[in-house]
């Protein structure tokens, strides 16, 4: 192809690339005037903040899950029981009189564990769908157990801060959800293991023959995975001062979309 050919090509790629981000924001914005016109309240500053800090937790979900998207292992469908078991230790440890570092590092702890044994199984060759609907109703099942299916409260606002405040007029969470992201698209551009993950999920075999190892990084993705859950639930218990189990319902669905809709493959 000659480079006037070349030339001609580009601009059609261009636009066809920009036409799926471009389509969502024009969703969004026909969905803002449609809220708008039926609710007048709906664009307000206070609607408004509410709405960025549920959509942030879904982000915080769905960025630490795209790994696993890269990775080849399709997704995660235990991060809804993942994010409601850790809003549940979350508030059980506050409600205990624990510091609220203490029960931030071992709710983290629990939900890494939870992330590293899907991530093992799903290296070892088990399916991702199958392991992580296996696990999601282990944690749903505990969980139902520990709490006798009752909410969790945590008795104090000593951790309130961490799902409440809003430095600069922007909630806690949307900070987190921009930190991590950033963090993300670092790692993964700029990175070693940012480039064994794409290679890994492009062909893991090939990956394999060329010296990586495709279990150490899947067991990697699926601990991230889990550690944004986790995130997850702890901002939702600090926040409204309790754990339930059905806190999160839906979450996984959601977080999926959005990483279709940012332009993940399925299959890495």
């Amino acid at each position: 192809m000659s480079s006037a050919d070349t030339s001609a090509a580009r601009p059609a790629w261009s636009w066809r690339q920009a036409s799926v981000p471009l389509a969502v924001v024009g969703a969004v914005v026909g969905l803002v005037i449609v809220g708008w016109i039926s609710t007048p309240e709906f664009v307000t500053y206070r609607n408004f903040q509410s709405i960025v800090r549920s959509a942030a937790l879904i982000g915080i979900i769905a960025v630490t899950m795209t790994g696993i998207t890269m990775a080849g292992s399709f997704f995660s469908l235990s991060v809804s029981q993942t994010a409601a078991m850790a809003a549940i230790g979350f508030a059980a440890f506050m409600s205990w009189g624990w510091p609220v570092w203490a029960a931030v590092l071992v709710t983290f702890l629990i939900a890494a564990t939870a992330g590293a044994v899907q991530g093992g199984a799903v290296a070892l060759g088990g399916n991702p769908i199958v392991v992580t609907l296996a696990v999601g109703a282990v944690l749903f099942g505990m969980g139902a157990w520990l709490t006798d299916n009752k909410t969790v409260r945590t008795g104090t606002d000593a951790a309130d801060w961490i799902g409440t405040s809003r430095p600069l007029g922007v909630p806690t969470q949307t900070w987190a959800f921009v930190l991590i992201t950033v963090i993300a698209a670092t790692v993964l551009a700029r990175t070693r293991f940012g480039r064994e993950l794409t290679l890994v999920g492009a062909n893991r075999l090939a990956a394999a023959a060329s010296g990586l190892r495709p279990g150490k990084i899947t067991v990697y993705v699926f601990t991230v995975s889990s550690l944004g859950a986790a995130l997850a639930g702890i901002f939702t218990a600090s926040q409204f001062g309790q754990g339930r189990l059905d806190q999160f319902d839906g979450a996984d669905i959601d977080s999926i979309a959005a990483i279709l809709v940012g332009g993940a493959a399925i299959q890495g």
